[in-house]
């Protein structure tokens, strides 16, 4: 018992001894609180244009000119909305009605 009593002794002194040469926390400095701590990703400039006060970006006597997504995108979210709409006029009726 005695010699368990040494070893556990000898193992505190030297867990004291190696946590004293551990160096301490420093305070942050300014460029170290700067630092985005929850992303190790680069921060992405982007690109900013002023505003022209011409709606969506069109000069006045200009005309517009579509992208190629915009139709496919129109005719493909208008027909979705009809469809549900028709689907939701012709929907069966679920409900309970209770015979006397």
């Amino acid at each position: 018992m005695q010699s368990i009593r040494a070893a556990g002794s000898a193992s505190r002194t030297a867990f004291r001894t190696v946590a004293a040469q551990q160096p301490t926390a420093v305070a942050p400095t300014a460029a170290v609180a700067a630092h985005r701590t929850f992303s190790s990703s680069q921060v992405k400039r982007v690109q900013y244009d002023p505003p022209t006060g011409w709606l969506f970006g069109v000069k006045p006597g200009e005309q517009y000119e579509k992208e190629g997504w915009e139709g496919a995108m129109f005719w493909g979210f208008g027909g979705a909305c009809a469809f549900g709409v028709v689907a939701y006029a012709f929907k069966p009726d679920t409900r309970y009605v209770e015979m006397n």
